[in-house]
């Protein structure tokens, strides 16, 4: 354990270089909105390429015959759907509002859910309706859904930015 720590102040460049490059795309994202969610939508396609890829050279490795042929379909579907995507900057940012938007969908579904399990409680039955309210205008509403998106990740990006130059610094002392 002791080497381990011992080894950990060498790398406090790399938290500290994290956090710069988190802290600059964030800025971006938050000045240049609308070119920061196509910066995204091309993020998400690439992200789904390379784990195509990845799968591909696991099922190559991984010589378990049950299951190396679903893992290649799997990779292969991947691998398409992430050229695809790559491609068609506009079809990915509709991909990526439409996930975040059911996703707030079924979050506020699920509040009002449990605002029934505790009983009467307007509290949260309200917060459920406005959360589901909330993710219907992001899949429906284009703009307000990219926005709202890119504020969100440009938001987290410079907090977790910070943190990592805050934590590259200690590292570094």
């Amino acid at each position: 354990m002791e080497s381990i720590v011992s080894r950990r102040p060498r790398y406090w460049w790399v938290f500290m270089l994290q956090g710069i490059i988190l802290l600059a795309l964030g800025i971006y994202m938050l000045f240049a909105p609308i070119s920061g969610f196509a910066t995204l939508g091309f993020l998400f396609g690439l992200a789904i390429l390379v784990t195509g890829i990845f799968e591909m050279i696991r099922v190559v490795r991984d010589h378990d015959q049950a299951s190396r042929a679903w893992h290649m379909l799997l990779g292969v579907i991947n691998i398409i759907l992430g050229i695809i995507l790559v491609g068609h900057i506009g079809t990915s940012e509709t991909i990526l509002r439409i996930i975040l938007g059911l996703w707030f969908v079924f979050s506020g579904v699920s509040l009002m859910s449990f605002s029934r399990l505790t009983g009467p409680n307007w509290l949260l039955s309200a917060g459920g309706v406005i959360v589901v309210l909330f993710g219907l205008a992001i899949i429906f509403k284009p703009i307000f859904g990219a926005v709202t998106i890119d504020l969100l990740i440009s938001i987290s990006f410079i907090v977790t930015g910070l943190f990592e130059v805050v934590l590259g610094y200690r590292l570094k002392r």
